[in-house]
C-alpha cells in the first residue's frame, strides 16, 4: 500500500509541476471569464464570448464529466499549496516532534467550505454593481499570476501581496487551505453537476471494520459514498484511493 501512495504522489507532483510551469494562470483565466459575464451585466452591456470563457467554458465542461480533477491536478494556486503544506508539515513533524501533520477539525472544515461562497457572492455583487474595479490590486491571485510570469507586482497590488501572504500562512495549517475555504472558482466547480460516472464510491460492506482510512485522509473528511450533498468539495486528489488497503475505492459505474 505505501508503494501505491508513493507511486501515486509522484504522478500526480509530476503532472502537477507540468501544468505549474506550462499553465500557471488557467486559474486567473477561467475566473476571468466569470467575472466578465458579471461586469458586463454591471455596466448594461450585452454579454459577450471572449477567450476567457473559452478557459472558463472548457474547464466547467470537464469537471461536469471527470471531476474537479482541474483543482486536484492543474491549478498552479493549489499545487502552490500542496507544496506549502508538504514543506510544513516536514518542519512540523521534524522540528517540532509531532507525529500528526497539521489540520482542522472535521467541523471546522465543514463550516469553512462555507466561505468560499460567500466570498464568490460578494466578488460577483463587486463586478454587478461597479464595485469591482475599485479593487484593483486587492487580488492575491493576480499577485501570484505576476509572479508566476516573472513580474514583480508594484506598490498599488500592497493589499494583495498582503492578503497572499496571509493566505500562504493558512495554506501551513491545513490541506488545499485556499481551494476549499477561499476559492472562488472552486465555489463554481463545487456547485456543478457532476456525472455520476465521475463520483468516488465505495462498497461500504467490502470495508474493514472501524477502518475509516479514507475519510481520515481526505483533505475534505468527506464520505466516499458517491453522490452526497458534499460531492462537489472532492478535488479528485485520489488519496482516498491510494489509502485503501483492499483498493475498494473507485470511480466510473
Amino acid at each position: 500500500m505505501k508503494r501505491r501512495q508513493r507511486k501515486n504522489r509522484l504522478i500526480r507532483a509530476a503532472v502537477q509541476l507540468v501544468f505549474f510551469v506550462l499553465a500557471p494562470s488557467l486559474f486567473s483565466t477561467a475566473f476571468a471569464g466569470v467575472k466578465s459575464i458579471f461586469l458586463a451585466i454591471g455596466n448594461g452591456e450585452p454579454v459577450e464570448w471572449n477567450s476567457f470563457l473559452n478557459v472558463t467554458g472548457a474547464l466547467l465542461l470537464l469537471t461536469c464529466i471527470f471531476g474537479r480533477h482541474f483543482c486536484g491536478y492543474a491549478c498552479a494556486f493549489g499545487s502552490l499549496g500542496d507544496a506549502v503544506y508538504e514543506g510544513f508539515s516536514w518542519i512540523w513533524r521534524s522540528v517540532f516532534r509531532k507525529k500528526k501533520k497539521p489540520g482542522y477539525s472535521e467541523k471546522m472544515v465543514a463550516r469553512l467550505q462555507k466561505v468560499k461562497y460567500v466570498l464568490l457572492a460578494l466578488l460577483l455583487l463587486s463586478c454587478v454593481t461597479g464595485v469591482y474595479p475599485r479593487l484593483q490590486g486587492s487580488s492575491p491571485w493576480d499577485v501570484f499570476s505576476m509572479l508566476t510570469s516573472g513580474r514583480l507586482p508594484g506598490p498599488a497590488y500592497r493589499i494583495g501581496i498582503i492578503l497572499l501572504g496571509l493566505i500562504l500562512i493558512g495554506m501551513c495549517t491545513q490541506e488545499r487551505f485556499f481551494c476549499q475555504f477561499l476559492c472562488p472558482m472552486g465555489a463554481v466547480f463545487a456547485i456543478m453537476p457532476i456525472l455520476p460516472g465521475a463520483l468516488f464510491k465505495r462498497k461500504r460492506e467490502n470495508c474493514p471494520k472501524k477502518c475509516g482510512l479514507c475519510k481520515m485522509r481526505c483533505p475534505a473528511h468527506l464520505d466516499i459514498d458517491g453522490d452526497t450533498a458534499r460531492s462537489g468539495e472532492c478535488i479528485c486528489c485520489h488519496a482516498c484511493k491510494t489509502v485503501c488497503p483492499r483498493e475498494n475505492i473507485h470511480t466510473g459505474e
